[in-house]
């Protein structure tokens, strides 16, 4: 697959996740112990959004970057509850614009699915985490209690457009129709091998998405965490939550927070802003922008699918 850029800017995640509070509530635990034993020194979020789950990563950091394509929700994320607000990059996750080895820790959840380039995405977040490094992300798996429910709804859909093809019982990875963003579903063990491909190796797993059905939701959070934490390895949960590792041995001592940004285009480092303004590159012909709210070093190359306002 190639790679394409999904941009939600303009989407209204908060009317989304509306109603969904039970579900919130077991992910920001499910996050919160997933980082118990890990190295918190910097911890990097990709895909922020409007910060759903951001309060609790950063809590428990004690430096955090802030990500996402979208500058507009990154710009007003909340500040923690400590020492402010984290450092917000809009980012392109295909090309991050920090050093390597920049981070000790990252997260990545609900942003997975939506990846034309999964294995190419893993290695851009492998090079800019340390050795040792926990990666936390969530993936939708097939099959599943979800694709199952998918395929009945798509089966008995009306006047269907495009002849019915199961989800559940496919092979390799199948993208489902665009609404509106495409989504990508794959078999866990593909999911495996794009991770190892990648220099990860799989520590723990915990399912979750049952909270989602309305027939169980008002059930109490620790029971669909503690659930969650003993079926990790149970086949059949819309959800899985993963914590990899990145192997290899220990590298160069981690960079100070003034020294982690880099050109997203040539990789070389970018001098830490001070004031708003541009930021150019002195080894390419890329230029950022510090705006009031974050630092903007997206970058999109040339001849890239852009999935959002600019599509194209």
């Amino acid at each position: 697959m190639n790679e394409s850029v999904t941009d939600y800017s303009g989407f209204d995640f908060r009317a989304l996740w509306r109603g969904r509070d039970r579900v919130t509530a077991v992910e920001r635990e499910i996050v919160r112990r997933a980082f118990g034993s890990a190295d918190r020194r910097r911890i990097l979020e990709v895909g922020s959004g409007f910060g759903r789950l951001s309060a609790t990563l950063f809590e428990l950091a004690e430096e955090a970057v802030a990500s996402d394509f979208d500058l507009e929700n990154l710009a007003r994320l909340a500040a923690t509850p400590g020492d402010g607000a984290p450092l917000r990059v809009a980012a392109n996750l295909y090309h991050l614009p920090f050093v390597d080895g920049a981070f000790t820790s990252a997260g990545m959840v609900r942003v997975y699915h939506h990846l034309s380039d999964p294995a190419a995405a893993l290695a851009e977040l492998a090079r800019v985490l340390r050795s040792g490094a926990r990666l936390l992300l969530s993936y939708n798996p097939k099959p599943s209690v979800g694709t199952l429910v998918l395929d009945v709804r798509r089966a008995l859909r009306p006047l269907a457009s495009v002849p019915f093809r199961t989800t559940t019982f496919s092979t390799g990875t199948v993208a489902l129709d665009p609404d509106p963003f495409p989504i990508y579903v794959a078999s866990r063990r593909e999911f495996g091998r794009t991770s190892r491909a990648a220099g990860f190796r799989i520590r723990g797993e915990v399912v979750s998405g049952l909270e989602e059905f309305r027939v169980v939701c008002r059930a109490p959070t620790e029971l669909f965490v503690r659930l969650g934490s003993a079926f990790g390895p149970a086949p059949g949960f819309p959800v899985r939550f993963v914590m990899l590792e990145k192997e290899g041995a220990a590298g160069v001592p981690l960079p100070a927070a003034e020294d982690i940004l880099a050109c997203p285009r040539c990789r070389q480092p970018l001098r830490f802003p001070v004031a708003e303004g541009p930021i150019p590159c002195g080894s390419c012909d890329y230029t950022g922008t510090r705006t009031p709210g974050a630092i903007d070093l997206r970058y999109v190359p040339p001849g890239v699918q852009r999935w959002g306002p600019e599509s194209g």
